[in-house]
């Protein structure tokens, strides 16, 4: 009788989820359909014109920038952009979004069957996933972060060569995407790391020769025009650095401060690593990009990885906080951080939590003792 009344519970939660879910996906997609700023059209129209839009933008020669496309994005994207080049813009934000829609329902559907979690929990993530602020955010602006994500786990998930040469088409945003360039070194996996470089180098070329540019400047040109645009944010570790220290403030002095971080991030990949369950490993490298670089609110999708895990092992007390730490970025982080107002306080606490949660799960699975205090079920 009790088992017959919760699974009538679960299944009158689940149609009632559903059901917010369709108002709230279609409300989304009505505000993307006039929006789509982000996606990068302009750079791609440029480079398919012989031009190269690093160094117009580096020299600020006449061409200001077409809404929010800035062209700090790696060569590769240029490349990947063509077909969207053949349309004019409001055509080609529309064909992007359709993309960006199937990347948000592959994402939860790979991932949920990678962890062989029932329906009803592969629902509700589906359904969080797709209606949490930064899936909808991405949606919104025709940002990049979804595309990022489904090419992250890719190797994760599927452990073979066509997933690890595919993973390399999200270094295209490399703010996110070097994680997975540093894993691949962290864990050993050299075969698989010259693969992923492949595409990556594809692009850097086809770019070079297509607008006969210098090779060796070509290759910095993105980094530098991030650089030079002073990129920060304020919650992670590169953009606190540069807002509380001067010395700081030039472009060498970043530079050093971008390889000092990639070290202490190599280092925290190889503690990572040493569990050889990879689907755990995906749930942390995912979080890695949030402390180390600057990021935006809909970045904050690469949490859902983690939150997944969780749910998949949420008899244990640290994913317990895995999963309200989570949601709480995706639906409620943006409320408070509006509410507070004060940035400078609330951001450095948020990445501080972040770090500790990070450094938590790393030592709670390597002593089996921890993740069994108050083992209790959560769903």
């Amino acid at each position: 009788m009790k088992l017959d009344i919760l699974n009538n519970n679960k299944k009158l939660i689940l149609f009632s989820l559903i059901f917010i879910s369709v108002i709230s996906f279609a409300n989304t997609i009505s505000k993307s359909l006039i929006n789509g700023c982000d996606m990068q059209w302009q750079p791609a129209v440029l480079f398919w014109e012989g031009i190269n839009h690093y160094k117009k933008f580096l020299a600020n020669d006449g061409i200001g920038d077409f809404l929010c496309q800035n062209g700090e994005y790696a060569h590769l994207l240029q490349i990947l952009n063509y077909p969207f080049t053949l349309f004019e813009w409001e055509t080609a934000r529309i064909l992007w979004l359709i993309l960006n829609i199937f990347f948000a329902f592959s994402i939860p559907v790979l991932i949920c069957r990678s962890l062989r979690l029932d329906t009803y929990k592969s629902v509700l993530l589906f359904l969080i996933f797709i209606t949490c602020y930064p899936t909808r955010m991405t949606l919104n602006y025709g940002q990049y972060s979804l595309f990022v994500l489904f090419f992250m786990i890719l190797p994760f998930i599927f452990i073979n060569r066509s997933s690890n040469f595919l993973t390399g088409l999200s270094y295209v945003k490399y703010s996110t995407g070097y994680v997975v360039f540093l894993n691949l070194l962290a864990s050993k996996q050299y075969k698989y790391f010259i693969l992923s470089c492949l595409p990556y180098l594809f692009g850097w070329f086809l770019y070079f020769w297509y607008t006969n540019s210098d090779p060796v400047v070509n290759f910095f040109e993105p980094i530098r025009l991030s650089l030079e645009k002073g990129y920060i944010r304020d919650g992670d570790l590169y953009s606190f650095a540069n807002i509380n220290f001067s010395i700081f403030e030039n472009i060498s002095s970043k530079i050093l401060l971008l390889f000092a971080l990639l070290i202490v991030n190599f280092i925290i990949l190889i503690k990572i690593n040493k569990n050889k369950d990879t689907l755990f490993q995906m749930s942390l490298v995912s979080i890695c990009p949030l402390i180390f670089f600057p990021h935006s609110n809909y970045d904050y999708i690469l949490l859902f990885p983690l939150l997944c895990y969780s749910f998949s092992n949420s008899e244990y007390l640290i994913n317990k906080i895995n999963i309200y730490f989570v949601l709480y970025f995706f639906y409620f982080n943006r409320i408070v951080k509006h509410l507070i107002d004060y940035d400078a306080i609330y951001q450095p606490l948020v990445l501080l939590f972040i770090i500790i949660l990070l450094i938590s799960n790393i030592y709670s699975y390597k002593n089996k003792v921890n993740l069994y205090l108050f083992k209790l079920k959560l769903f």
